[in-house]
């Protein structure tokens, strides 16, 4: 699989579909999507305000929606997210077996990469880790539903 031929933007717009959907109805507005061979197999979005459960983030949310196809599948899958994966979910994905990460905003609090280059387990487990994809049209997003997290996620800590 090579990953550099993926049409990056056209999956990141969808995640982006996925997170205006969780703004829309007063979550934080981060929306993901896996994809396998092209075909999107599952989307997720961020659910805690709505569920009033901290772990119902959006990966985790398309992870588990996933869950039976990525048991067979997952080395071979690639995760999109509109936020860069927090300290939660990088491990729930890698721990998914998914390989290929790919993000629009990088989050400056939490710098998830530092973890990724700090411990050797997920320097292996974790192929590609590419952000920046539609990473001004995320910022938008997350501005226009929640401002005060874009400004954390930007790294002006509130």
């Amino acid at each position: 699989m090579d990953i550099r031929l993926f049409n990056h933007e056209s999956y990141m717009k969808e995640a982006l579909k996925e997170a205006e959907k969780a703004g829309e109805r007063g979550d934080l507005p981060i929306g993901a999507v896996i994809v396998h061979e092209g075909n999107i197999i599952a989307r997720g979005s961020n659910h805690i305000e709505t569920t009033n459960h901290n772990t119902a983030h959006a990966e985790i949310d398309a992870i588990n929606q996933a869950s039976s196809y990525l048991r067979k599948h997952a080395r071979e899958c690639v995760i999109y997210s509109t936020v860069e994966p927090c300290v939660m979910c990088l491990p729930t994905i890698v721990m998914a077996n998914i390989r290929h990460i790919v993000f629009a905003t990088k989050d400056h609090y939490m710098d998830t990469e530092s973890l990724i280059e700090s411990h050797d387990y997920l320097k292996k487990r974790v192929h590609t880790y590419i952000g920046g994809i539609l990473e001004e049209e995320s910022l938008k997003v997350m501005e226009e539903y929640n401002p005060k997290a874009a400004r954390v996620v930007r790294g002006e800590f509130v």
